[in-house]
Parts: C-alpha cells; sequence; structure tokens
C-alpha cells in the first residue's frame, strides 16, 4: 500500500502508511527538507480538506488514508491570540494550513484548505448521558 505526497514545485513521495502516523509524518518531514525546521506538517486530500493526522500520532496512518491517493503536504501553523475576555485567562489559539505545493490552483482548481466540521454525537448532546443503542423489537412476523 503506497500514497503520494505532493509538494513544493509539483515534486512527489511515494510512501507507504503501513507505520504509525508519527513515523509517516517525521519521514515526510525528512524526505522533503523540513527535517531542521521547526514546522509540524499534515496532509489534506485534492479538494483541500485537512486529514488532521496531527491529533492521531500514535495511531496506523494507514486508518486515515486511501491505497494510491494522492495528498498535499500542508504546515500547521497554531496563533495564540490574547483573550479580550477577563474571565478567560488562557488565550485562544487561531489554526491555519498552509499548502506547500506552488502553483497549487493549476492542478487543483478548487482547492481550499480546510477542516471538516466536527458534530458532536447525540450522546454528548444530552448532559454526558449516552443513548441506549437497543434494536427496538418488531411486532408480528419475521420471516
Amino acid at each position: 500500500m503506497f500514497i503520494t505526497v505532493l509538494y513544493g514545485d509539483y515534486q512527489s513521495l511515494l510512501c507507504n502508511p503501513s507505520c504509525s502516523v508519527i513515523n509517516l509524518l517525521d519521514n515526510i518531514k525528512e524526505r522533503c527538507g523540513f527535517g531542521e525546521m521547526n514546522k509540524e506538517l499534515d496532509l489534506t486530500d485534492e479538494t483541500g480538506l485537512v486529514l488532521e493526522l496531527t491529533d492521531h500520532k500514535k495511531d496506523d496512518a494507514s486508518k486515515y488514508l486511501t491505497i494510491k491517493g494522492e495528498y498535499i503536504l500542508v504546515e500547521k501553523r497554531v496563533i495564540s491570540i490574547p483573550s479580550t475576555d477577563p474571565n478567560e485567562s488562557s488565550p485562544q489559539q487561531e489554526i491555519t494550513y498552509i499548502p506547500l505545493l506552488k502553483r497549487l490552483s493549476e492542478k487543483f482548481p478548487h482547492y481550499e484548505a480546510r477542516v471538516a466540521q466536527k458534530i458532536p454525537s447525540p450522546g454528548i448532546l444530552n448532559s454526558g448521558k449516552t443513548k441506549s443503542k437497543r434494536g427496538r423489537r418488531r411486532k408480528g412476523n419475521v420471516d
């Protein structure tokens, strides 16, 4: 199983994602020439959907990647913004993703780096109580 990572001036890496996310990202970082830099990297699909691999560093990378998939290397930048609310002591964080592929719009004209909206599960919405997963019985004959 392999994936292709696009970066730079239409350069590409062939990577085997059968390893932990942290090992894959470290390997990509080294091979792309960012090993000495303090950059946090992630991948997006061809539409710009960020995979948020950095949130799953210990998981198996193949769990999040498609065989023979093509992915764009992005830099994850976290900016601390001081809170204007006097009741809140910790600063807020703004996360942006910068594509590391030059002339991106030539190959991917509809690319827009974005993070999928996270929707809480119904169990979380009910003040922490989870719903029962029992099925209902049908009345009548079951063939």
